[in-house]
């Protein structure tokens, strides 16, 4: 056992060596911008170390000290050697003290480096803070947006009222959530009820809304992007997306996978001097596809190909989901 455990930690050796050293910050290169990395709205004075943490984008995570975690691994470690043959127990013991200090050693040379970017972090959390400002994404490229806080509650207070948006008295999420639950159930020949549990989110929560900016457009509006994760329809939405696909088969001559279909197809096209490219943006696209005429083209496709029950099943579940 102990030859098989040293020949394993051997390999492992010889990867770690072979494998590239992690850079301790993120790869831009500072020489190709194809857009600003950081738009400042509210003409902070931010200094150099700032504006460069803020440029590494809002994924960026800086990486903590492994002395943080270390607890926790030998702690797991212990439980684990715990379970072996108390014969052996002892020479694991020293084989993961000796991994552990691998480890901690490895990582001290970035720890300076982190430290500073807690700090940096911290100060600029400071200004944004005394500033009364906020950080934000726009919604073209990655560029991060430094805005005041209440010019950006009043964009997105503007963008509901626009659309008539109101106001609730009462929180529907749980009367949904049990309509959804007695949807499922009562579709049994597209839904096995051993999975309707697993389809029924947990701790179901109203979508939240979070603003991009448009920089590229007059006043600054915003696209407002949510986040459906929590909602009670979401898993159900899925894999009811999945159903459909398998039910009705769609002929679709004008549709693009990507960009580079696109160009495949555009360079097929016989074009003369006299044409011209238009391109349509439609409004609000998505909330504005009318729901009854969405259900009667689906109710048609559906029964080309299948009976009346599972066509009538799939229609209550696209009903309840797209209520």
């Amino acid at each position: 056992m102990d030859n098989h455990y040293n020949r394993l930690n051997k390999k492992l050796d010889h990867l770690l060596q072979k494998r590239p050293k992690r850079p301790t910050h993120p790869r831009h290169n500072e020489d190709c911008h194809f857009y600003t990395w950081v738009q400042n709205l509210k003409n902070i004075k931010l200094k150099k170390e700032e504006l460069q943490l803020l440029k590494y984008g809002l994924n960026y995570s800086i990486e903590r000290p492994a002395s943080i975690y270390a607890t926790n691994i030998i702690a797991e470690t212990e439980r684990a050697i715990r379970l072996l043959d108390i014969k052996m127990q002892n020479t694991y013991r020293v084989m993961a003290t000796k991994k552990l200090k691998q480890i901690i050693n490895s990582t001290n040379q970035s720890d300076i480096l982190q430290k500073r970017q807690f700090y940096v972090l911290k100060e600029l959390n400071k200004k944004l803070t005394t500033e009364n400002a906020m950080v934000t994404q726009a919604d073209k490229g990655k560029t991060i947006v430094i805005i005041n806080f209440n010019e950006y509650s009043e964009k997105v207070n503007s963008f509901l009222l626009a659309n008539n948006f109101n106001t609730l008295t009462k929180d529907p999420t749980d009367k949904f959530q049990k309509s959804i639950h007695k949807a499922m159930q009562d579709c049994n020949l597209i839904i096995d009820k051993r999975r309707v549990k697993y389809l029924l989110q947990k701790k179901p929560a109203p979508p939240n809304l979070k603003a991009q900016l448009k920089l590229h457009k007059i006043g600054i509006p915003i696209r407002p992007v949510i986040n459906n994760r929590t909602a009670p329809a979401y898993k159900l939405a899925k894999y009811l997306t999945n159903i459909l696909s398998q039910h009705i088969t769609l002929h679709n001559q004008y549709v693009i996978t990507n960009s580079t279909n696109l160009a495949n197809d555009l360079t097929k096209l016989e074009l003369c001097e006299n044409h011209n490219l238009i391109t349509f943006d439609i409004k609000h696209l998505y909330v504005n596809i009318p729901v009854s005429e969405t259900l009667n083209i689906v109710k048609v496709k559906l029964l080309q190909n299948n009976d009346t029950q599972i066509a009538q099943q799939a229609l209550i579940l696209l009903k309840v989901v797209l209520s």
